[in-house]
């Protein structure tokens, strides 16, 4: 059953995943010279009124969210739901039959009372440390959070769709939505050798809420490609990112500065 489920997920996944035109970032290249290269980095972000920047960034991603890329995903998403939808009595079967196994940690990841502390203090360690992209990082872990809660919500109250086990509001799943939204954001800024393990734990989390009989297999589908949707809206800015390469050239070192573009 959980392989089941890890495949309708994989599926949505891999349509919210589709490439999107994107400005291409150019990127510091090694340079075969005598001289010492030094690699200067774009200046840091100005986290001063980090609270306004959050707000005018949130409404931003609520601009964004609307584009043909997030369109298509979630068309293939729902497509990829209404197909896991035929599965979703016999996974329950399963589940019944099985006792309602409980994953453990999954309901704990899943949930905004988790995600959410985690991305602040992402965000003010890495603040606190100078470690810009890290502090980046966590504004964005934050700002997916804050998106995944409107769309998921958005959704939920008008369709009220009845849990497998008798309660309201099963689609899409909320812990589905919030755990993929991380691992698309984790995967933006650290690569795939932090986004596997956090897809991982998306996958987990999303199986142990059919395990534990709080969703159908279909609102974890959906629930995936609504969240990588949400994770690749606020990290839009990442990938468009355009910066100039300026060369400095001193009398004992050469040196290359990036400089964003505004």
């Amino acid at each position: 059953m959980i392989v089941t489920i890890a495949f309708a997920v994989g599926v949505a996944a891999a349509a919210a995943t589709m490439p999107e035109a994107a400005p291409v970032v150019a990127a510091p290249s090694a340079l075969d010279l005598p001289a010492a290269v030094e690699s200067i980095q774009p200046p840091p972000p100005d986290e001063s009124g980090g609270a306004r920047r959050l707000a005018a960034d949130s409404l931003h991603d609520l601009r964004n969210f609307f584009s043909w890329t997030n369109a298509g995903a979630l068309g293939i998403g729902g497509l990829a739901a209404l197909g896991a939808h035929a599965g979703d009595d016999s996974a329950q079967r399963a589940a019944a039959e099985a006792g309602y196994p409980i994953l453990w940690g999954g309901e704990v990841y899943g949930s905004q009372l988790f995600q959410v502390p985690v991305a602040v203090a992402w965000w003010t360690i890495g603040h606190l440390a100078g470690r810009d992209r890290d502090a980046q990082a966590g504004r964005d872990l934050l700002r997916a959070q804050l998106s995944t809660y409107l769309w998921t919500n958005a959704i939920k109250w008008p369709t009220d769709r009845t849990r497998p086990n008798g309660d309201p509001r099963s689609f899409p799943s909320g812990h589905a939505t919030a755990s993929f939204a991380t691992a698309a954001v984790l995967e933006e800024y650290y690569g795939w050798k932090v986004g596997i393990p956090a897809y991982a734990a998306a996958v987990y989390t999303a199986a142990s809420r059919v395990t534990s009989n709080h969703h159908w297999v279909s609102d974890v589908t959906f629930g995936a490609a609504l969240g990588i949707v949400c994770g690749r809206t606020v990290t839009l800015h990442v990938r468009a990112q355009r910066v100039a390469i300026v060369p400095q050239v001193g009398p004992d070192r050469i040196a290359i500065q990036l400089v964003p573009l505004r």
